[in-house]
């Protein structure tokens, strides 16, 4: 479209330190639209309250205003619980990083959501389980999720690389997927395609609908401060059983 973009990348260092690198670039250029990626909620509200064109790229944290495109994680995790209670698990551990992110806390969210316990229905062990998103730190909270007295018998796995991870963590206990327990994987990786149940859309869905709101954004100078949610189908790949517990 003759549009020219940049990337500016923001060093980790304290919200006020980023912000201020983004206000020098925006003093030094006619900047016509913000794509914003992996920002926290400070530097969230500080784009929602400035007349700065900005649209998220992933999930606004609460309360703040701004368009934005993402995943339903919300939608994602609560369908994966009802995958699960279906089968009769009654015992599941939701693994996710303690990052805050806006995506990994609206999954939380769509996982408790899909628990809900029904008129009648027997009490259900639905845990969030947050880890720092080390290797060794992830086995620590394994070690303790099946070293209880009620292990899980279902594991739902944010992030492919602590997906893989859980993986060789299971083989190396000889737990069996999904003969002694089943998994889901929240997000889709070409290393496991067609291996581990997940859920994925078509490689340029996110690309096309990015590059839409964009265009839009530019064109009319803003977007309407709401979601647009992109809805994953889920990819029965045989690692979900009946329990038997």
């Amino acid at each position: 479209q003759g549009f020219t973009t940049e990337l500016l990348v923001c060093p980790a260092q304290s919200a006020t330190a980023q912000r201020r690198k983004i206000e020098s670039f925006l003093r030094q250029n006619h900047v016509l639209c913000c794509v914003l990626l992996s920002l926290g909620k400070e530097l969230q509200e500080w784009f929602a309250t400035h007349s700065i064109p900005a649209l998220v790229l992933g999930s606004c944290h609460p309360a703040v205003k701004l368009p934005s495109l993402d995943v339903d994680y919300r939608s994602v995790c609560r369908h994966a619980a009802g995958v699960l209670r279906a089968k009769g698990h009654r015992r599941i551990a939701f693994l996710v990083p303690n990052s805050d992110a806006a995506g990994d806390l609206a999954s939380e969210a769509g996982f408790r959501e899909g628990f809900a316990l029904r008129p009648g229905e027997e009490p259900i062990e639905a845990l969030v389980v947050r880890h720092q998103g080390t290797a060794p730190h992830l086995r620590v909270k394994l070690d303790a999720l099946f070293a209880s007295a009620r292990p899980p018998t279902a594991l739902l796995v944010a992030k492919p690389p602590h997906t893989i991870a859980v993986l060789v963590y299971l083989l190396r206990r000889g737990l069996r997927v999904p003969e002694t327990i089943s998994l889901i994987a929240r997000d889709h990786d070409h290393v496991w395609e067609d291996a581990i149940s997940h859920y994925q859309f078509a490689g340029d869905t996110f690309a096309h609908r990015l590059s839409r709101l964009m265009l839009q954004m530019v064109g009319q100078g803003y977007l309407p401060p709401e979601p647009s949610l992109i809805f994953p189908r889920y990819l029965d790949a045989g690692t979900v059983a009946q329990t038997r517990m």
